[in-house]
């Protein structure tokens, strides 16, 4: 006994099309459709080809999209829209890299604070110095790879930089303070180095208003390790930066960094959207 094959025809293939068949001869149509090439081109005429054009590249979209990595993850948590949870995820220096790194600088330091008599200043000068740099590395070409994408974004480039510099100082301030809590000497020693840190920090963002951040963040490391690391030589207070001058200084350090941000407030998107 031979089957003659089924096909569609002109009129069952507009019916198809539309929408007007039962769910058992769509069923019937659809297995059909996919081994018979001369019956698929009778629906051609009928298909909305910009329409199935949006609808292919939305599936193509959701597939090739990168899948949001863990912080996205959190920060969609707590309330953060997908578009800055990307953005501020995209952070160089909220990376993996970054946080090794600086926790290594950390418990190299605090080691240093246990095994040398003024070792306590290593950690006293270089603790302040890890959120300027992480800072630093949020913002600019020269440490953000998606800086392009980032400077183009309609989003407000105050409101990232805001939101940016405050993650990247929580995540450096966490392991900070609790190395601060293990070091030997006096508690007040655990924030001592809060006010320098804070200074560096705003004061990194202020001069960013007129050179790249990268060169602001050099520039006030180097001169505060050279006013700090005067505690290693012999004779010196090992506890300088607690002294009243230096925290004098880095009072109006701060505030003096304060107030340009303040008088530079609508030049600091331009931290953000500077390319060179």
């Amino acid at each position: 006994m031979t089957t003659t094959p089924w096909h569609l025809d002109g009129e069952l293939a507009g019916r198809y099309a539309v929408g007007t068949v039962g769910p058992v001869l769509a069923a019937s149509v659809e297995q059909h459709l996919v081994a018979c090439v001369p019956c698929r081109s009778l629906l051609a005429p009928h298909v909305d080809t910009p329409r199935l054009d949006l609808v292919w590249a939305e599936v193509l979209e959701e597939v090739e999209a990168p899948r949001p990595t863990l912080l996205e993850r959190l920060l969609g948590s707590i309330g953060m829209s997908d578009a800055t949870a990307r953005l501020v995820a995209a952070t160089p220096s909220l990376r993996g890299a970054w946080v090794t790194g600086m926790s290594v600088v950390l418990a190299l330091s605090l080691l240093a604070a246990y095994v040398a008599d003024n070792g306590v200043a290593v950690f006293l000068a270089l603790a302040p110095v890890l959120p300027a740099l992480g800072v630093a590395a949020a913002y600019g070409p020269a440490a953000d790879p998606a800086h392009e994408i980032v400077a183009a974004t309609p989003y407000s480039a105050v409101r990232l930089l805001a939101l940016r510099t405050a993650f990247v100082v929580a995540t450096t301030l966490v392991p900070a303070a609790v190395a601060g809590l293990l070091l030997p000497g006096p508690a007040h020693l655990a924030l001592a180095w809060l006010l320098p840190g804070l200074a560096l920090t705003v004061g990194t963002v202020a001069v960013s208003t007129w050179i790249a951040p990268h060169q602001a963040a050099a520039a006030l490391t180097v001169a505060w390790l050279a006013v700090s690391l005067r505690a290693l030589a012999p004779r010196h207070d090992p506890l300088l930066v607690t002294t009243t001058p230096v925290v004098l200084g880095c009072t109006v350090a701060l505030a003096a960094a304060a107030a340009v941000l303040l008088v530079q407030r609508r030049d600091i998107a331009d931290v953000i959207r500077r390319t060179a």
